[in-house]
């Protein structure tokens, strides 16, 4: 029986001092996933927009993960981009609803959108097709400039009722370069 008591004490204390050495690592690893979630937190209190949504930020080792509701497509966009530009992160999945204070009006936000694409010089001599329905919103289109996409897109968050935005961009810049070439 001294025996058997002297073995399992052995790997027990050995298992305890090696859990010991552990937990600094461990408590930095959490000490890091508290320190990113309140940055982003930080950083989303100092923007009035985002400053009363309702997203929750979880984050282990790097990922950040968004959940919640916001009601404007742009304060989905901004959450992900400070989750980006925060030290450390390494991925970002953004599952954040967006709810509409209003509900959309497909036709009110398809007017809105060919209202930009007509009042910026950067779209013009460009074709796109703009559908949307239930505020989900699409746009076909030639695009000049690479930026132009991301430029469109942003405008388009700002459109209350948008529920979310997908941009099918053809790129003209190839098509001036091979004619270019000939």
């Amino acid at each position: 029986m001294q025996q058997y008591r002297k073995l399992t004490t052995l790997p027990f204390s050995a298992t305890a001092f090696f859990l010991f050495l552990l937990l600094p690592i461990f408590q930095a690893l959490a000490s890091e996933n508290d320190t990113i979630r309140q940055y982003i937190k930080k950083v989303a209190s100092e923007h009035a927009l985002l400053d009363n949504s309702q997203v929750n930020i979880y984050v282990e080792d790097g990922f950040v993960l968004l959940t919640g509701t916001v009601q404007l497509y742009k304060e989905k966009m901004d959450f992900e981009q400070i989750a980006w530009k925060t030290t450390g992160v390494t991925e970002v999945e953004n599952e954040i609803e967006v709810n509409p204070l209003f509900p959309p009006n497909d036709i009110v936000i398809k007017k809105k959108i060919q209202i930009i694409l007509m009042g910026c010089k950067c779209f013009h001599g460009g074709n796109y097709l703009v559908q949307v329905a239930e505020g989900m919103v699409s746009v076909t289109g030639v695009f000049f400039n690479p930026r132009d996409v991301q430029f469109l897109k942003r405008q388009v968050a700002e459109i209350e009722g948008v529920v979310s935005i997908d941009i099918h961009a053809t790129a003209l810049l190839a098509k001036k370069q091979e004619s270019r070439q000939q």
